[in-house]
């Protein structure tokens, strides 16, 4: 007699499968769909001082903790200000160049957070191998967003993941009461983190109270209309009436055309546009439709994913429009709601920043496979060996890539990356370096701007010579930190110290110092001097 394997036993006599295999396939399923943006951030991780954090080196090194509780981002943000403020007090700004250690397990954490955001949202879906195909393809596709795990000030976002991955636990759960109160009480508290948080726990509240309706008690509907407009007194007051002047006086127009760069700098190229535009093909055939209507839908989204290309509109945005469409028609007005809000975000954003826009790529993709069960059954020729030996695969391209070796096409897909990466080291060289040398007493000035997406579009995404961060925000920690006083140092020649990274060479200056760059070039140090 043949003996069935061992993980087959109880799948024949429970229906289901023994705990060691499932095990296994869980960890493996749900590491398949982690591995798309885990995938690119063990290639560069970790980052030196990059953007914002110079502005947040110098404020830490010059200011008291209670700075960490006034007025600093756009909406009044005193949670994450003040996490944010002591994860750069355990890196130390005293110490420049910045540790390496210090620098990987405070960005180790970030990522941590944002697996564990990911796990809250694995862990209710039901389509669990298609899920984590469609995770996979967008967190490796749709990148950009994930930026902020190179930050420390990344933390800002932590809770953000959370609320989505704690709402779907709620849309997903029987026991509701209990944890809706509870999630309502952190979602108060997290306008003072972010305002992402609370507005999409608003949105999702909202749909979740009319899939409801009908099932609550009078008790339990003054409950939930207590919860909305306390979200709503929240919102308005920390986002309406509270934000820094300067964001009050962004006119409609920018705020539509920061929308719009949010999508465009995800979508970063036509890869990207393919990729969303199959998504929505993908998310038409989820709805099972008629054949008659199947055909229909495919045509409509085929149309208008051509006139979107050549109106160059983000194919993301299809995506999102048919995800919303599925959600109408199963009347699923939790996700609906939650799915809406978190594509209105980069509106409320404003700046083009492709962070905004994560958290409706999450939500998309949580919704695509939403149901298909039909595509799930098609997966079970993919078995957890397959998914575990694409997985040790894809980690071996990884550290391939770390240890110098030119991988075709990988390493040309993660040049940007890469280069981002590099320039961050090239730029805290140049400012030691400076800081011991003669030229202690320039001015600094780029070549290239390194402002919000809305004020340079074409270089926010190409980042050919982009620096890692802003002059603004480098000025004030050399400035308040680095530079020297001609009193300190008779010697020291003054003038203007001009980096450029990669580029040509300045015709009217002199080359100083050079960091070399394998990527994206070397780093310059060019002296133009203001007296003659």
């Amino acid at each position: 007699m043949i003996k069935p394997p061992v993980g087959t036993i109880l799948e024949l006599n429970g229906n289901h499968v023994s705990e060691r295999p499932r095990r296994a396939q869980t960890v493996t399923y749900f590491t398949l769909a982690v591995l798309g943006f885990s995938f690119w951030f063990f290639m560069a991780v970790p980052f030196a001082s990059h953007r914002e954090s110079y502005w947040w080196l110098a404020s830490v090194h010059t200011q008291q903790f209670a700075k960490a509780f006034s007025f600093i981002s756009v909406t009044y943000r005193p949670l994450a200000q003040a996490t944010a403020w002591l994860g750069f007090m355990i890196l130390n700004p005293r110490l420049f160049p910045t540790s390496v250690l210090r620098q990987s397990l405070l960005q180790g954490f970030i990522y941590g957070m944002f697996v564990l955001g990911w796990w809250l949202i694995y862990s209710t879906t039901v389509q669990r191998r298609l899920f984590a195909l469609v995770a996979f393809v967008t967190g490796g596709v749709f990148f950009s967003g994930y930026v902020h795990l190179f930050h420390i000030y990344g933390i800002f976002y932590v809770p953000v993941v959370l609320t989505l991955g704690l709402s779907l636990r709620i849309h997903a759960s029987s026991a509701r009461d209990r944890r809706e109160l509870w999630l309502a009480a952190a979602g108060m508290v997290l306008v003072f983190w972010h305002p992402f948080a609370t507005a999409l726990f608003g949105g999702f509240y909202f749909g979740f109270y009319l899939d409801t309706f009908w099932q609550r008690s009078k008790m339990q509907h003054i409950q939930a209309v207590a919860i909305l407009l306390a979200v709503t007194i929240a919102i308005a007051a920390l986002v309406v009436i509270l934000p820094r002047a300067d964001v009050m006086a962004s006119p409609l127009h920018t705020k539509l055309f920061g929308f719009l760069e949010s999508y465009r700098t995800t979508e970063v190229n036509r890869v990207a546009s393919v990729v969303a535009f199959l998504l929505s093909l993908l998310v038409v055939f989820s709805m099972r439709l008629s054949p008659k209507l199947n055909l229909t839908a495919f045509l409509l989204v085929s149309t208008l994913g051509c006139v979107f290309l050549m109106k160059s509109v983000p194919l993301m945005l299809l995506w999102l429009c048919t995800v919303l469409i599925k959600l109408v028609r199963s009347h699923c007005w939790s996700l609906f709601f939650l799915a809406l809000v978190a594509a209105l975000l980069p509106f409320g954003a404003g700046i083009g920043g492709p962070v905004a826009a994560l958290f409706a790529v999450i939500v998309a993709a949580y919704v695509t496979p939403l149901g298909w069960s039909r595509a799930e059954e098609a997966l079970r020729a993919v078995t957890t060996r397959h998914v575990a030996g694409a997985v040790i695969l894809l980690a071996t391209v990884i550290l391939m890539v770390r240890l110098g070796i030119d991988v075709p096409i990988v390493t040309r897909a993660a040049s940007p990356l890469l280069t981002e990466r590099e320039r961050t080291y090239q730029l805290e060289s140049i400012l030691a370096w400076m800081h011991h040398s003669d030229y202690c007493a320039c001015e600094l000035a780029f070549i290239e701007n390194a402002g919000s997406p809305i004020d340079s579009v074409e270089n926010a995404i190409t980042r050919r010579n982009r620096p890692p961060a802003a002059l603004e925000d480098v000025e004030l920690f050399w400035d308040s930190v680095l530079q020297c006083q001609w009193s300190e140092r008779p010697y020291s020649k003054a003038g203007t110290a001009v980096v450029t990274f990669g580029g040509p060479r300045l015709i009217d200056s002199r080359a100083v110092f050079k960091v070399e760059g394998r990527y994206g070039g070397d780093a310059t140090v060019w002296i133009r001097n203001s007296r003659k």
